[in-house]
């Protein structure tokens, strides 16, 4: 056999018949510009992803065509067989091509084991159609050119080979540039690429298509019967156990309601005993993962023993908690249903604390307004006064103690220090309800009132450890703040609780420097002799000690003053004053001399440091002068 691959004698024309055929196949000539328009209708009508395949198929059709008829000539070398596809191209005024690098390795029967081959494409006529019909793209539009010499090369190599586009004519470049490999030499590279030599006809795709709709249809006219029955919870006052066991009933699968620290608020589907093994087995992944912590949007998270799929469950843009389907660690693909499912019943659940919410923090304004009233005096009797405590299931017969909060915070506008106030009085409520007890709060002056009833049984140290926790608590969620407590003598007459206040106001104003838990009780006979309010004799007795440094105005008085304070509250002591002051040692004793000098007093005199100390205290508490 011949081994070229057309002959002279290979084209024949014949006018009256009107065919043309080479070596023996039918031909059509047809102008370039036929296939622009081509090239444009499919994009059109199928859209670029379906035409680029298309394309690519239709080039691999005939460049298996080629191969085969290549394979019947009589050529030396597959390498031979290989060549002519460059040949093939030229001949049929698709492109002229060079190859620039060609390796081929065979198996001992001769076999291709594997092939890479690199070139150039000139004058494409699919770049060139490709910009007069659409411009230039950003990505390589040589479909056809690719399918060809994927389907010649494959089909000469006994197995799949893949060329890929690097440079287009049609995206800017100057001239068109390929790499083909064997499918295996390209190493996943081209994996997002087999699925257009993949023979799908529309039909099967809108086959799919309506199938995925279909399914999709469905999700949704389940989703929204789930939503619709969990409206109905909400709506006839159900509570966020009955939301759980509506949305386990209808879907069959476990689900969890959790806080923001992944405890349990209600749960259906499973026994005790398994909630809380599940419960252990998901706090090992909080405990090493700290993003883990934070689920801002549905996730599927995989623990020891079980998998869940979480959504958080926001109001007015905060996370108030999580809800999570609960599923078996066997299982591999969770149903794309769930996930519509568990962000309506988190939606649900958003509704539902929203109410808690709003009817929560209506009763404690009432219960803040009434504390002011209390405070005041408003009220004409005890017996009215109890009566008004009942309406808020509070028994104001019991002893109570009255505690004022203060803070020191970097918020400096007052739309910033509001909401901060409204985030810590909602913290310190949860916490005393996490205790177990009754709280009324309100505020005055920039501080926090806290009515809290104490238990009769509850000794001063467990009292103590209640306020560390509660300071602890609050310096963990809100580092940025110094919080500090006066804590009142206990009472039991609530219409001496105005009494009770200026006791827990005067603890704080007095109490140890940096200390933050001052109780009256701590004060001593102190908190007696300055709880009599007498302003003039105050001021009086200052003018008498400390003369000039009282009556003297601006920083360096205050600076003084609060020097003095520290000093005497640390007994004389200059190293802890000069690391609660931040100075010198050599500044702290200047400033101590000065104040002696001033004063004509020794400081380290016992009767002369009680009496200066009372003094400030007492100057404190009514408001003279602040440290």
């Amino acid at each position: 056999m011949s081994n070229q691959i057309f002959s002279e004698t290979s084209l024949h024309l014949s006018e009256r018949e009107g065919v043309i055929q080479l070596d023996d196949e039918r031909i059509v000539l047809t102008s370039a510009a036929v296939f622009g328009t081509l090239r444009k209708d499919l994009a059109e009508n199928i859209g670029t992803e379906r035409m680029k395949g298309f394309l690519i198929r239709y080039g691999w059709n005939l460049g298996v065509n080629d191969a085969k008829r290549a394979l019947k000539k009589d050529f030396s070398s597959i390498q031979e067989v290989l060549k002519q596809g460059s040949i093939f191209h030229a001949l049929k005024g698709y492109t002229k091509a060079k190859t620039t690098k060609f390796q081929i390795h065979l198996q001992p029967n001769e076999q291709v084991k594997d092939v890479h081959v690199e070139g150039t494409w000139f004058s494409s006529y699919e770049a060139e159609e490709n910009i007069r019909q659409f411009g230039r793209e950003k990505l390589p539009v040589c479909h056809t050119l690719i399918g060809y010499a994927s389907g010649y090369y494959s089909t000469v190599c006994g197995h799949t080979v893949i060329f890929r586009e690097v440079a287009c004519k049609g995206m800017g470049d100057p001239v068109c540039r390929y790499i083909g490999k064997s499918l295996h030499r390209w190493q996943g590279e081209v994996d997002e690429e087999l699925h257009y030599y993949e023979n799908k006809t529309i039909v099967k795709e809108l086959e799919v298509t309506y199938n995925l709709l279909l399914e999709e249809r469905n999700n949704l006219e389940k989703t929204a019967m789930i939503h619709e029955r969990l409206t109905e919870e909400i709506i006839n006052g159900k509570d966020l156990q009955s939301i759980a066991a509506a949305v386990y009933e209808t879907t069959g699968c476990p689900l969890v309601i959790e806080n923001p620290q992944f405890e349990k608020l209600a749960c259906a589907g499973l026994t005790e005993e398994e909630h809380e093994k599940i419960e252990a087995d998901f706090k090992e992944i909080l405990q090493h993962s700290e993003a883990e912590r934070k689920i801002k949007k549905t996730k599927k998270l995989t623990a020891g023993q079980h998998q869940r799929l979480v959504t958080p469950i926001r109001l007015q843009k905060k996370v108030f908690g999580y809800c999570s389907f609960i599923y078996e660690s066997s299982i591999s693909e969770l149903p794309k249903v769930d996930s519509m499912i568990l962000e309506r019943a988190a939606a649900v659940c958003s509704l539902y604390l929203l109410n808690e919410k709003t009817s929560f923090e209506a009763m404690e304004r009432m219960k803040g307004h009434f504390l002011e009233q209390v405070l005041n005096g408003y009220f004409s009797s005890k017996q009215e006064v109890l009566k008004r405590g009942r309406y808020m299931n509070m028994d104001l017969n019991l002893p109570f103690r009255i505690m004022v909060l203060t803070h020191q915070s970097k918020q400096s506008d007052m739309a910033s220090e509001l909401f901060f106030y409204e985030q810590l009085t909602e913290t310190i409520l949860h916490y005393f309800k996490h205790q177990k007890l009754q709280l009324i709060t309100g505020q005055r002056g920039g501080n926090i009132i806290l009515l809290v009833q104490i238990d009769a049984s509850t000794a001063e140290n467990k009292l103590q450890e209640l306020c560390s926790r509660l300071i602890d608590h609050l310096n963990g969620l809100y580092p940025a703040c110094l919080f500090r407590i006066g804590v009142s003598t206990k009472g039991r007459q609530i219409e001496q609780a105005a009494t009770f206040y200026n006791e827990a106001a005067m603890s704080l104003k007095i109490g140890a420097y940096k200390e933050p838990i001052t109780f009256f009780e701590e004060l001593g006979v102190t908190g007696i002799l300055l709880s009599s309010q007498d302003t003039e004799a105050i001021k009086q007795k200052a003018c008498y000690l400390l003369g000039p440094l009282f009556e003297s105005e601006g920083a360096k008085k205050n600076e003084l003053m609060k020097t003095l304070y520290i000093f005497l509250m640390n007994g004389g002591n200059l190293e802890k004053t000069m690391q609660d002051l931040a100075l010198s040692m050599s500044g702290l004793r200047y400033r101590v001399e000065k104040i002696e000098s001033l004063l004509g007093k020794d400081l380290r005199d016992p009767q002369v440091s009680y009496e200066l100390l009372l003094t400030l205290k007492a100057l404190i508490v009514a408001g003279e002068i602040t440290i």
